[in-house]
């Protein structure tokens, strides 16, 4: 079971992760700030690389031998990613937020 929780709560964080990365790139957008650099098609690849990461995560996780424990990490894969990426987009760590001028 703790197999499963673990691979559970990777699969919900990398697809929590993935998700608006590739949303953003596979409409265009570069607003979402990523280490490997800006641009619709970064984000479309980090996008994607996520959600196959947390694909085959949740595919060896086996959450129908433990659902509750399986489902439940994954929900809070999923809350501990979007509270990271709160905090710092907030931030701003890459420093998009920087005018021309400064």
């Amino acid at each position: 079971m703790i197999l499963t929780v673990l691979l559970a709560f990777v699969a919900g964080f990398f697809a929590g992760n993935g998700l608006p990365y590739y949303m953003e790139g596979s409409t265009g957008r570069t607003t979402n700030p990523s280490p490997f650099g800006e641009g619709a098609v970064v984000n479309v690849l980090v996008g994607w690389t996520g959600l196959v990461i947390a694909a085959l995560a949740w595919y060896f996780a086996d959450v129908s031998s433990h659902p509750w424990p399986g489902w439940a990490a994954a929900a809070l894969g999923v809350l501990t990613v979007g509270l990271i990426h709160a905090r710092a987009w907030q931030a701003d760590p890459w420093n998009r937020r920087r005018t021309a001028t400064s």
